[in-house]
């Protein structure tokens, strides 16, 4: 009988109970390789799939999650198929599109990553204009040139960003409206490919 307090707590300790602890969230996947179920086509229809990879040519328009997200920690990877690309990501957005070209989201946050000056800065759509810091250094050190395989890490916790690129942090930013709202893909110059997108869902 001495033994069985002992053997309660291990068992406690072992189930996170006794500790508090509790398993991390699970990555669920954005994309299925096959089609886009899951997302929805604001005015554009220049998003395919093939091959297991997520496609798109320039034009306007977004690819938007039916779903929302509030905080959250996106995985994905990505690359361009020639310089002088635009495109990129949007998160925190509403579901409404402007009227004017671009016909992009009304209201949300973009973050650029083709190879212009702009590419993994943070800029808002009908928002306190963001501040956030990219460290230059580490952005050119981390991006990899058009036609290969990139990796994205975006990180959204509250009014707190991050964004990694291959695994080095760029940007960081401290005062994003921190509201639930949609991920969005966009391609307005060159073509874009994306695969193994994940999102591990944190608590409110």
């Amino acid at each position: 009988m001495r033994r069985l307090p002992g053997a309660i707590a291990a068992v406690l300790l072992t189930t996170g109970l006794l500790s508090g602890s509790e398993e991390p969230p699970a990555a669920a996947p954005l994309f299925d390789g096959k089609s886009l179920a899951g997302w929805v086509a604001e005015h554009t229809d220049r998003f395919t799939v093939a091959d297991g990879v997520l496609a798109s040519r320039p034009g306007e328009g977004w690819l938007r999650s039916a779903q929302a997200y509030k905080n959250f920690e996106l995985e994905a990877e990505f690359r361009m198929l020639k310089e002088g690309s635009e495109g990129g990501l949007f998160f925190r957005t509403g579901a409404e599109t402007g009227e004017a070209e671009p016909r992009w989201p009304a209201r949300g946050y973009q973050i650029p990553l083709g190879d212009g000056d702009g590419r993994l800065m943070l800029f808002g759509h009908a928002t306190s204009p963001p501040r956030f810091e990219r460290k230059a250094d580490a952005l050119n050190s981390a991006a990899k040139p058009p036609g290969e395989w990139q990796k994205l890490a975006l990180k959204a916790a509250g009014a707190h960003v991050e964004v990694r690129l291959n695994g080095v942090l760029v940007t960081t930013a401290d005062d994003v409206e921190p509201a639930a709202g949609h991920l969005g893909l966009y391609d307005k110059a060159g073509d874009y490919e994306w695969k193994n997108l994940t999102i591990r869902v944190q608590p409110d």
